[in-house]
């Protein structure tokens, strides 16, 4: 993609690099990448041609691995800084005309997510309807080999695709969806570029033969587009894993 002036120091086109930051550029010699490393390569990332970087995320994470399960959104991982780090990253790569894309996880959250703890705590919590809940466990799920509901220690069963310890939100849910995009509006108005969109096939399901693709992601993905409209050449890129087509 090309980057407007306001983004940028200047009209480019170019290749994007995904960055896995933990494993990218130590710069205080713990063995762990972070946002000051990555700092410092920019020059060089600059010269080979890079016009962007897909950051993988660098939200603090239960996994505390590949960062897919996010314990806090308005936050970094403190093994890769500071969010002083991060506006800094962002202030130098733009003026090496080089945009940020970052890593959101809309589908699901850490269970160690507060969120997730209310949620999980009790029936009656404020919270148990923003993640999907059911109080006899479903028959007949298969997903990736694996049964996605699990049993939770106080009652109920609740789901989650991938990881026991990745619980899937209800983005049925309204005040979730407006949790999410008053999330996406802190990153922005810190200045990032945009963002990619984790596992957006999973977003909604309608049963146990129907939890890919369905036609309500469709709705959820053309709301974030609308909010980050409001916001010059603003990028949203979705990993698709199934069959529809954004």
């Amino acid at each position: 993609s090309d980057w407007s002036s306001d983004v940028c120091s200047s009209d480019l086109a170019g290749a994007f690099m995904q960055v896995f930051v933990r494993s990218y550029q130590d710069s205080d010699g713990d063995g762990i990448g972070d946002l000051r490393g990555l700092i410092s390569r920019l020059d060089y990332l600059r010269d080979l041609g890079v016009r962007g970087l897909w950051l993988m995320p660098v939200n603090p994470s239960q996994d505390r691995d590949h960062g897919y399960a996010v314990t806090d959104y308005r936050a970094i991982e403190p093994a890769y800084g500071t969010l002083a780090d991060f506006d800094e990253l962002l202030r130098q790569a733009h003026a090496r005309g080089i945009g940020v894309v970052i890593d959101y996880v809309i589908n699901h959250s850490a269970a160690q997510h507060p969120l997730f703890v209310n949620s999980r705590a009790a029936t009656s919590n404020p919270y148990r309807d923003w993640y999907l809940w059911q109080t006899f466990k479903p028959s007949g799920w298969n997903i990736y080999g694996g049964d996605p509901w699990r049993a939770n220690a106080s009652g109920g069963y609740y789901f989650a695709a991938f990881w026991d310890q990745m619980p899937d939100f209800n983005l049925r849910n309204p005040a979730v969806v407006t949790w999410h995009h008053d999330n996406l509006r802190f990153w922005l108005n810190r200045g990032v570029d945009g963002f990619r969109f984790d596992a957006v096939g999973h977003l909604v399901e309608n049963g146990a033969s129907a939890w890919t693709d369905q036609p309500e992601s469709l709705p959820l993905l053309r709301d974030a587009r609308s909010l980050m409209d409001g916001y010059q050449r603003r990028f949203l890129v979705c990993e698709e894993i199934g069959r529809a087509h954004v």
